[in-house]
């Protein structure tokens, strides 16, 4: 019992001195050199970090390429296409993602794994 009680307060203090340097890196300024470059690097990994809890990667990555698109574009673009002809995004055997303009542009064997694009 004492030593599963040990273990306990170990993995308690490591989650509040883990909690603490998170919230130094946040918070604190400190006029040491190359800690500004570890503060931005931080802040902003852990914004991204957060920011896939709990979403799909893969349709973060969607949006934010749709997000990117000039609105120029987008306005000339109409999609009066059926079901079949819209884009669809499918992985690889590689793991890599994938994208085609039309279903039967995508290879017979990731075609039951693909998905299509709604247009913005």
């Amino acid at each position: 019992m004492f030593k599963l009680t040990r273990w306990f307060i170990w993995g308690l203090f490591s989650l509040l001195m883990l909690t603490a340097v998170d919230q130094v890196l946040l918070r604190v300024a400190l006029p040491v050199p190359g800690y500004t470059e570890i503060h931005e690097f931080y802040v902003d990994f852990r914004s991204r970090l957060l920011g896939l809890a709990g979403k799909d990667p893969v349709g973060r990555m969607i949006s934010t390429r749709k997000k990117s698109q000039p609105a120029r574009q987008a306005k000339a673009r109409v999609n009066t296409a059926g079901p079949s002809e819209s884009r669809y995004l499918y992985v690889d055997g590689e793991g890599a993602l994938q994208f085609a303009d039309r279903l039967n542009q995508v290879p017979l064997q990731y075609r039951r794994d693909a998905q299509p694009l709604s247009d913005p």
